[in-house]
């Protein structure tokens, strides 16, 4: 059962060209758990729909039109570049967390979105998901395989891989001791400054930090970087909504036989967290999906620092 009602926008949109909605949905999930989910529509009624998706700091404010969310798809997502609210329309969401016990599955995500389509009054749409987007992408593929146009997923593989895991529950670990010691933002802050060295390639690090020019952004060495990065994921991720997102990538499993849409996919040679290797695994097990393989110094994150190669990638026919 689902319910949805429109939203007043929180803050204008980022040009006034630029048509926009908000959605929230009330619906029960197929686990039987009751949740609301909240999403932002760009561009033109009736135009081609995209629903994207990113990593775990994601959310419905894809081009950053809010004061306090940055756009966390800059240089692809937004008027001229591959996704286009001026011809597009494009949907984005708040992922579920902490409010499904314990904690949501990239179906539960799938099925979020499903609602918030169906609220918008958007019946087929291409998928674009990066990291754990991507996951969720490559879910919604397999649940709604009539619906979905196109599967572009970057940077995501079908299942975690065992490091990536062996990582994630060390930084788990460190925000429940933080929890249990009434810091549960120091424990996120922690986490994060972790994964902020599997994100990127020990090569950028050399070359950023290794002799940095002094009074320049990196001067003040590697240490000040991570915990700048630290005590702002800190500052507006709740420790819950943490380890619920964390434990989700860790029990992903996807069913990638169920896919049927056009699907491309992109690896980065250098990425660590999501080996390009598992990634051309997954190519294999989808039936005509088309590889790419770029190299990056940015490793994982490549999907968010290399926007003329991804810009390239999804305007490809």
């Amino acid at each position: 059962m689902t319910s949805a009602s429109p939203l007043e926008a929180e803050c204008p949109a980022s040009s006034p060209d630029i048509v926009t909605e908000d959605h929230i949905c009330a619906l029960e999930l197929s686990s039987g758990a009751w949740v609301e989910t909240r999403g932002r529509v760009y561009g033109p009624v009736g135009a081609p729909a995209v629903i994207v998706l990113g990593g775990i700091s994601a959310h419905r404010f894809l081009l950053g039109d809010h004061a306090e969310r940055e756009g966390w798809c800059p240089g692809v997502a937004g008027p001229g570049h591959a996704l286009d609210p001026l011809e597009t329309r494009l949907l984005a969401f708040d992922f579920l967390a902490e409010e499904v016990a314990p904690f949501p599955t990239v179906d539960d995500q799938a099925e979020a979105l499903l609602a918030l389509a169906d609220a918008a009054g958007i019946d087929r749409f291409r998928v674009v998901g990066s990291s754990y987007g991507g996951m969720i992408a490559m879910a919604l593929a397999a649940k709604a395989g009539a619906r979905v146009t196109r599967l572009d997923v970057l940077c995501a593989a079908d299942r975690p891989h065992p490091m990536s895991t062996a990582l994630r529950a060390i930084q788990r670990d460190i925000v429940r001791f933080g929890l249990s010691r009434g810091d549960g933002a120091g424990g996120v802050d922690l986490a994060r400054r972790i994964a902020m060295t599997t994100y990127r390639t020990a090569d950028e690090f050399a070359a950023r930090f290794r002799n940095p020019e002094p009074g320049s952004r990196d001067g003040d060495g590697v240490e000040a970087y991570l915990a700048a990065r630290g005590g702002d994921y800190a500052a507006r991720t709740r420790p819950e909504r943490f380890l619920a997102l964390s434990h989700s990538m860790d029990a992903v499993a996807v069913d990638v036989s169920a896919i049927s849409a056009p699907t491309r996919l992109l690896a980065v040679d250098e990425d660590r967290l999501v080996p390009a290797s598992d990634i051309a695994d997954l190519a294999g097990r989808i039936p005509g999906a088309q590889l790419t393989r770029i190299s990056s110094l940015y490793g994982h994150d490549a999907f968010l620092k290399e926007t003329g190669k991804v810009n390239a990638f999804l305007k490809a026919p």
